[in-house]
């Protein structure tokens, strides 16, 4: 799934795909849902030791994954003079979510679950 936002004047393409997880996880050397999940922590009122770092983290790594020549995140963030991490978080939630919709779903239909066996004749 993909996405564009224009942010400080400049059109951005985000994406996620299962190539996004493991690019996160290279890259910061953490789990995406794990990261995913202290965020949505803060939409019960939880700010127990909160920080913006996996905010940030996510949003560029479904940058990178849209478009391979953007920088590392310090450079590609200082390209912005006006760049609002909750609002182009916000913008990307319905995103993050039809994909893990769809991952879901097409787990529950692996092939090798599909897979009959075939009876043996005599």
């Amino acid at each position: 799934m993909e996405k564009t936002i224009r942010i400080d004047g400049k059109n951005i393409n985000f994406k996620c795909t299962a190539g996004t997880l493991r690019r996160y996880r290279n890259q910061f050397g953490r789990e995406f849902f794990a990261d995913l999940a202290k965020f949505m922590e803060l939409e019960n009122g939880n700010f127990d030791n909160f920080t913006f770092a996996p905010l940030e983290d996510i949003i560029w790594v479904m940058a990178k994954t849209a478009d391979d020549t953007i920088p590392e995140p310090d450079v590609w963030y200082d390209g912005f003079d006006d760049f609002s991490l909750v609002d182009v978080f916000t913008s990307l939630e319905d995103l993050l979510l039809q994909t893990l919709k769809r991952k879901n779903s097409s787990a529950a239909v692996h092939p090798a679950a599909k897979r009959k066996r075939k009876k043996k004749r005599h």
